[in-house]
């Protein structure tokens, strides 16, 4: 079982989530988006003009004005799935700070349980429980065919 961790990290976590944004290596959700779906468009352009038997300038310009609108679709679909992760991380980081905040007014002494009722149940009673329910005929007919 992990062990809760202390009320210090607790108070960091909102501070680690705001550094998280900034790391360089991270791709923006709009434009991995709308890249995505740009290769998906010029890529289906291509095929469909192969398949139409169309001259190769047409295909060409064509699946590069499909591309060109894939872009701008699947970045508009990436700003709105990005503010969304945003919209969802400020909610994470405030509900952070109140529970930070209500556990440094009042003590949480509840071990993260809450409500639970422990039952304690005594081990003759489970036992009796365990008893099989097979009757003797049925043993007595797997284990002829057992036996043959």
């Amino acid at each position: 079982m992990r062990a809760r961790p202390a009320r210090s990290e607790l108070a960091e976590l909102p501070t680690m989530a705001r550094t998280a944004r900034r790391t360089p290596s991270r791709i923006p959700i709009p434009q991995a988006a709308g890249a995505c779906t740009a290769f998906a468009a010029f890529a289906v352009s291509v095929l469909v003009g192969m398949a139409s038997s169309n001259p190769l300038e047409t295909i060409l310009w064509r699946a590069i004005l499909a591309m060109g609108g894939g872009f701008i679709c699947g970045f508009a679909v990436g700003l709105v799935c990005d503010w969304i992760v945003a919209h969802e991380v400020s909610a994470i980081e405030r509900a952070s700070a109140d529970a930070v905040s209500a556990g440094r007014a009042g003590e949480d002494t509840s071990d993260g349980l809450g409500d639970v009722e422990i039952v304690e149940e005594p081990d003759e009673s489970l036992a009796a429980q365990s008893v099989q329910s097979e009757n003797r005929d049925a043993v007595g007919g797997r284990r002829e065919k057992n036996a043959a």
